[in-house]
């Protein structure tokens, strides 16, 4: 678990002792094929870690129409926006495999943040990182969408 943990990117590069931290405040769902991890609009009070699976993001657009917005695997993070600027999910996130995900309470990743200045400049430096990749790509996608119309 440890290994997969370090593999996530915003926690690349952490000592076992800063991954440990992790994993003490995580907590294992299981979620279905199929089953709604959360929806747009529900209030964001954690974050996802995916250990096994996969899951799908989509997006409300043109009031009843819905897009997918990524697929994100093994390794991947979601709902961390909501960690950060404590707004509603601004996604729907759906389980296309049955996954195996670690739920990290935002009040308690917030208290290690808060607690250790040499992990909370790591995990928000790649937070940064992650959110530039996923700000492009959300570009690109805005970008298609005007052709089509």
């Amino acid at each position: 678990m440890e290994d997969l943990i370090k593999s996530v990117e915003i926690f690349e590069g952490l000592e076992t002792r800063d991954i440990n931290k992790v994993l003490k405040v995580a907590n294992g769902k299981k979620f279905e094929k199929g089953q709604i991890i959360f929806k747009e609009g529900d209030l964001g009070d954690c974050f996802y870690l995916i250990i096994e699976g996969k899951v799908k993001i989509t997006k409300q657009v043109d009031g009843d129409k819905i897009e997918d917005v990524a697929v994100l695997t093994a390794g991947d993070y979601f709902g961390e926006m909501s960690l950060l600027d404590g707004e509603p999910r601004s996604a729907t996130v759906i389980a296309i495999e049955d996954s195996r995900l670690l739920e990290v309470r935002n009040s308690q990743f917030i208290k290690i943040v808060m607690n250790d200045d040499n992990f909370a400049r790591k995990v928000l430096w790649a937070f940064c990182i992650t959110f530039a990749k996923r700000l492009r790509a959300t570009n690109s996608l805005l970008g298609e969408f005007a052709k089509r119309k």
